[in-house]
């Protein structure tokens, strides 16, 4: 019988199984989405992009498993920034990205930032 019809003292946990599953349901939603081994195939042209600088631990840690819509930029400074929303389009992610690559202390307008991944996608050319 379903948990919101259960009759007796079964009822009060009814409650608790709910939540379980709305929980549940939003810890698989908040996944990393994509394949994890692009990623870390990734690394060395993020080396090559961010001139051996930019921080490919926070590539690895933060960006991968962030949820869809994301962007990764870099600069050849070693400058990062990356964001990700499910709420912002694509435009709008990249946009954030190159702007927070633009506030690091490491960013030279000389060498501008530009977006290395999209999602789970590496878009950066040397």
């Amino acid at each position: 019988m379903a948990d919101h019809l259960m009759i007796g003292a079964s009822w009060r946990r009814a409650p608790s199984r709910v939540i379980a599953a709305v929980l549940a349901a939003f810890a698989g939603a908040a996944q990393a989405e994509g394949d994890p081994a692009a990623y870390r195939a990734a690394v060395p042209a993020l080396e090559r992009a961010g001139g051996g600088k930019t921080c490919v631990t926070c590539f690895l840690e933060r960006y991968a498993p962030a949820e869809f819509n994301k962007a990764f930029a870099v600069s050849a400074d070693g400058a990062y920034g990356g964001r990700w929303s499910r709420r912002l389009s694509m435009d709008q992610v990249r946009r954030e990205a190159l702007e927070s690559c633009q506030r690091k202390p490491e960013f030279n307008p000389a060498n501008p930032c530009v977006i290395f991944f999209e999602n789970d996608r590496l878009v950066w050319r040397p």
